[in-house]
């Protein structure tokens, strides 16, 4: 009788945690039809009200990588047609671009390499990685700002998101640098994908407000039209 008592219980405050629990899982289709069935089954069994798509945070180092994975994929078939001039204005010099060119030509040269000749790089080759180097600088400052000598903090996924997102946007319309346009355009449309997702998910809106550093700094700065609708969330949640 103890022990059924116990489990009642534990049932009892699992079933108080699970009314704001959240579950964090990669972003494959699998896992949304996981979360679809578990919901519904803890629905059924245990009549618990839980949105399989408002309790599903996506996992924040998948959703980058896969934004850099269409970027680099969608690269070959980027249409570059309409562009009056490509790859005019590089916006930085590909990094230790100098050592890397004359090591590889010292390489090249050496007759043991004589096959490997017609496979060197030409110079719009290392332009366009000079592109690729410059595009992922966004991505990877997000990663590192979440996984960087810490452990990762939700309140810290939207902002870090927004930035990297941003960045790309103002890449993909810059006048100076057109060529980004058409190299962005795959790896854009599945990071505003995810963050539609993401801002439609109240659980980032409340562990930044949960954040002492955070709390409303970020909605006021960004989302100045949404305030009054975020700061009703909140209350409904703590009320």
């Amino acid at each position: 009788e103890l022990i059924l008592q116990r489990w009642q219980e534990r049932f009892m405050q699992l079933r108080v945690e699970l009314k704001i629990g959240h579950f964090t899982m990669d972003n494959a289709t699998n896992n949304d039809t996981a979360m679809a069935v578990f919901m519904r089954i803890l629905q059924e069994e245990h009549e618990f009200d839980i949105d399989p798509v408002a309790h599903h945070i996506h996992c924040f180092p998948h959703i980058i990588n896969i934004c850099v994975q269409h970027l680099i994929n969608s690269y070959k078939c980027a249409d570059f047609s309409g562009l009056l001039r490509t790859w005019g204005n590089p916006p930085r010099v590909l990094h230790k671009k100098e050592y890397i060119t004359a090591a590889i030509d010292l390489w090249v040269r050496m007759p043991w390499n004589i096959n490997l000749v017609p496979e060197k790089l030409e110079q719009m080759h290392w332009e366009v990685l000079q592109d690729l180097e410059f595009a992922l600088q966004a991505p990877a400052a997000a990663h590192h700002t979440m996984t960087s000598e810490h452990i990762p903090l939700l309140s810290g996924a939207l902002p870090a998101y927004e930035t990297f997102l941003e960045q790309w946007k103002r890449l993909n319309t810059s006048s100076a640098n057109p060529q980004f346009g058409p190299l962005l355009k795959e790896g854009l449309a599945h990071g505003e994908r995810y963050h539609k997702h993401m801002r439609a998910n109240k659980a980032y809106i409340f562990t930044m407000f949960a954040h002492p550093s955070i709390r409303f700094s970020w909605v006021e700065h960004k989302w100045c039209n949404e305030i009054s609708s975020i700061k009703a969330s909140i209350l409904e949640l703590v009320s």
